[in-house]
Formats: structure tokens, C-alpha cells, sequence
């Protein structure tokens, strides 16, 4: 079997631009990952709006500057910020199988110029033309909306376990792009399998940003135009810090709002060592702690994004309060919270990791409409649900008992307002397929687990790679789940009373 067999164009074109990375230049500058838009520190719908234009080089300086047109005329022009990113060579593990073909890029030194430019008092309701300039020469040209106020209508995407460098991240990125959202919430699981910075060079970029032409078979260039907002999977912090220096990639390419509850027991742990705690922060430090916990506003609705890995900050009463405020104090019509790991979900694989379950009666009191999660490889939508957990901690066992009361008589066509939270998931977005179907899992989980699984799931789409599809108005929301051929396999609508 030859190379070029054996691996896939797109990997082959990501090992050969690291090289270039590597190696360096001495007479030109490497772009390494291409422009794209991040949401920045906007939360609230007040006075304006703000975006992060980012971008990756290797170490040979350039001079950047980033153009962008105004609506109402005139051009502004930001210079971006500049960080070096230098990740010490982490040593190759011995197999008693030897790996076939290239070394992970991970397993040499890295070398990067990180890029941040920061766009401010954007009015809302607007599209926004920018250029990135390396002198005089434009490398790239996109347009970005941004965020909508509360009166108008949105269009946006939920999917997570995304790239693990198989072309199923191709085709489902390439549906989304069909779509034409205004922003996509990432629902953890960017890169697999361990977040490393290596790992988004090797398996994240070709798909997402650095193609020119959108096709299944290479993915879209969405990031140039949707900000993702990201929140963090389990296999987003798998490598530990600073033991891998790379650890943690998503914190250096992702620029979220910057309002969650501060620091403490439920972020993400940094080690021991100042020095190279120091050193991380400085490289991230509107990120960190920021990508774990956060909410923003966009259109009529309230997004709430928590970090689902460290399972015991249910009990944190500053990190509780903060979401208790989130979701209480907005005037959203509509509340979304998100997290990686989901609490009510009909699947064998991560069915007992279920202490997100605990955050349900507080979801039900302050009226959130429908929590999403990803972690598990489908999709899943439950009946519309309340719980009320008979214990406040999980057992031995990772399991959360409680009572279930679930509204059968919703149809999301003909009965359209659900008594209680929807709860989906949407794991579909690039990773290996988790089977089998609703009919044998249910079975199999309910003769496991009893009276823990409560038989609420609706539907569940496990043989095809899939996202989510919101189109939100004040009063209405049409849910779609839309497959790798770009087909509709479940819709509901649901509709909000006028006030």
C-alpha cells in the first residue's frame, strides 16, 4: 500500500504545512492557520459588539494589520497583538508495534507566532467585511455578522466530538457551511485525542479554516465567517499541564466572553509549577479561566456554557450562585445552557457519568427551555422532562436516582409547548459513530440500570454523523437535525405564549 494510500490527502497537506512551520523561513512569513472570527468578550446586548480576528504563523515576524468596513461607511484599521507559542518536544512513546508513516507533530518542538486582533464598537444587526493584510498583501477576505438584539430572528448550530481526522469532520463541516449560521456553539470534544496544540495542527485546521473551497471531501472555511463559541470536552483537556507542554490547545485558539464566576475548584487545573503556570497564563489571558464557565446573549436568546469535566462543582456554591443569577436575572425568551457530558441520554457508552443530572431542578426553576450536550457519538432528543434527584450526591457508582415526569403529549407539530426542559444531544459532528439504536439500548440500559433509566428519550439518529440546526425568533423555535447528506432526520417546533 503506498504513502499517499495509507493517508489522506488532508493529513498529508497538514504534515507537510507543520514542516513548514517547523523549519521555518528566513525570507518569508508561514501561515500556518488561516484568519478566523472568535466571539470575544461579548455578553450582554448593550451599546456595541466586539469580535477577535486570530491567526497562526511561524516565527519569522510579519507586519499584520486588519482592515474592516463599517456599515454606516469607513474603514477602520486594527493592529494585531502577538504572542510567541514555543512548546518544548515531548518524547516519543515506545510500542512493542511500530507506528507506520509520520511522527506526530506533537513529538518535535513547536515554534508559533499566535495572532490576536480585536474589534470593538461593532453595532449589532450588521455584517462586518474585514482583510487581513501581511503588508500590502491581503491573505485573507471574509465577512462576519454580528450578534443580533433580542427582537430578531437567528439562525445558529450545535454540534460537538469534532475532529479526530476522519472525513466524516469533512462532510458534517461542509453540511453546516449549507446551512449559513450566524454562530455555532462547539459542544466540547474540539480535537481528539488528547487537545493538544499538535493535535489542532494535525486534525482541526484543514477542516474548519485554511480551505478556500467548501467541499465535502475538505470541509469549509466556516471559521472565517461563524464564531464558534467552544466549551471544553473531556478529550479537550486529556493531556495534562505543563507535563505536555501543548496541553490544553483549546485555550489558545478559542476567545470567549469573559463574565463566568472567576476562579476556582471548577476550572481547569494548571499543576503546581509557577513558572510554567506563568507562562500559560500570559499566552491566555483572556481564555483562561474564561472557556470554562460563561454566558452570552444573542438574539431572544440566553446562552449559559459550563464546563461539565469537573463533575463535583455542582456543589460550589459561588459557581452555583453565578448560574443561578445567569439564568434567573436575563430577559431572554429563550434559555439554552450547554455542557460536554450529557445527564439523560439512552446510550451504553459514558451512561453512568450522570452528576450533571444534580443542575435539573435548578434548570426547571428558572426556566431553562433546552440544555445540549455532546460526549456521546449521535443524536438524541428527550421528551420534555423534569427530575427530582433522590439524593443530592451520586452513588457509588457515578449514577444520580430520581424521579422522572415526562411530557408524552408534546409532538413538537401539533402540540407545541413542552412542560418541562428538552434535553439533546448532539455528539454527531465528526467522531466515531456510538450504536446501536434507541430499541436495543433502551432494552439493554433498562434490565442494567432499572429504575435509573427512565425511558425518556424520543429519538435517537446513531448510524449517521449529524448537528443541530436552531432557527430562533422570539416566539418560535424550529429544531432540525440534520445528517451528513444534508437530509432532515427529526424537527420540532416549540412556541413561546405571547407576552
Amino acid at each position: 500500500m503506498s504513502f499517499t494510500h495509507r493517508y489522506s490527502r488532508h493529513f498529508i497537506a497538514a504534515l507537510l504545512l507543520w514542516l513548514v512551520g517547523v523549519v521555518g523561513s528566513a525570507s518569508a512569513q508561514t501561515l500556518l492557520v488561516k484568519p478566523y472570527v472568535q466571539p470575544g468578550d461579548g455578553s450582554e446586548l448593550r451599546a456595541s459588539d466586539v469580535k477577535v480576528i486570530c491567526w497562526l504563523t511561524d516565527q519569522t515576524p510579519g507586519t499584520f494589520a486588519v482592515e474592516y468596513d463599517l456599515p454606516a461607511g469607513g474603514t477602520r484599521t486594527v493592529e494585531p497583538v502577538r504572542v510567541a507559542l514555543n512548546f518544548a518536544a515531548v518524547a516519543e512513546k515506545k510500542t512493542a508495534v511500530p507506528v507506520v508513516g509520520p511522527p506526530h507533530p506533537g513529538e518535535k518542538e513547536q515554534r508559533y507566532f499566535k495572532y490576536a486582533a480585536y474589534l470593538k464598537d461593532l453595532p449589532f444587526n450588521a455584517e462586518i467585511t474585514y482583510r487581513v493584510k501581511l503588508g500590502k498583501k491581503i491573505v485573507r477576505e471574509a465577512a462576519f455578522k454580528t450578534r443580533a438584539t433580542a427582537e430578531q430572528s437567528i439562525r445558529f448550530v450545535m454540534v460537538g466530538d469534532l475532529a479526530k481526522g476522519k472525513e466524516s469532520q469533512n462532510v458534517v463541516a461542509y453540511q453546516i457551511a449549507q446551512q449559513k449560521p450566524q454562530f455555532m456553539v462547539v459542544l466540547g470534544d474540539m480535537v481528539y485525542p488528547k487537545g493538544r496544540v499538535s493535535e489542532y495542527m494535525l486534525n482541526y485546521w484543514h477542516t474548519y479554516s485554511n480551505t478556500d473551497v467548501a467541499d465535502p471531501k475538505v470541509g469549509s472555511s466556516l471559521m472565517a465567517s461563524v464564531p464558534f463559541y467552544a466549551l471544553l470536552g473531556n478529550h479537550d483537556v486529556d493531556a495534562k499541564y505543563p507535563a505536555i507542554s501543548d496541553a490544553l490547545g483549546a485555550y489558545y485558539f478559542f476567545h470567549p466572553p469573559q463574565n463566568g464566576p472567576g476562579e476556582g475548584p471548577w476550572n481547569t487545573p494548571l499543576g503546581s509549577d509557577k513558572e510554567a503556570v506563568a507562562r500559560f497564563r500570559a499566552a491566555n489571558g483572556d481564555s483562561y479561566p474564561s472557556l470554562d464557565n460563561y454566558s452570552f446573549d444573542y438574539g431572544p436568546a440566553h446562552f449559559v456554557i459550563l464546563n461539565s469535566n469537573l463533575s463535583g462543582s455542582v456543589h460550589e456554591a459561588k459557581l452555583r450562585q453565578w448560574l443561578e443569577r445567569s439564568l434567573k436575572n436575563t430577559k431572554a425568551r429563550w434559555k439554552f445552557v450547554c455542557f460536554h457530558a450529557p445527564p439523560f441520554h439512552s446510550t451504553p457508552q459514558h451512561y453512568t457519568s450522570q452528576a450533571m443530572r444534580l443542575w435539573q431542578p435548578l434548570f426547571e426553576q428558572a426556566g431553562v427551555d433546552m440544555v445540549f450536550a455532546g460526549h456521546v457519538h449521535n443524536y438524541q432528543r428527550t421528551w420534555p422532562m423534569q427530575f427530582a434527584p433522590s439524593a443530592p450526591k451520586r452513588d457509588a457508582k457515578g449514577l444520580v436516582h430520581g424521579k422522572f415526569t415526562l411530557d408524552r403529549t408534546f409532538d413538537g407539530s401539533s402540540n407545541t409547548q413542552p412542560k418541562g426542559v428538552i434535553h439533546i444531544v448532539a455528539g454527531g459532528g465528526g467522531a466515531t459513530l456510538y450504536g446501536p439504536g434507541l430499541d436495543k439500548s433502551a432494552e439493554s440500559l433498562r434490565k442494567q440500570y432499572g429504575d435509573n433509566y427512565g425511558d425518556y428519550t424520543a429519538k435517537m439518529i446513531a448510524d449517521r454523523h449529524t448537528f443541530v440546526q436552531m432557527d430562533l425568533s422570539p416566539l418560535k423555535c424550529e429544531l432540525r437535525a440534520i445528517d451528513d447528506k444534508g437530509q432532515t432526520v427529526d424537527a420540532i417546533t416549540i412556541n413561546k405564549p405571547a407576552k
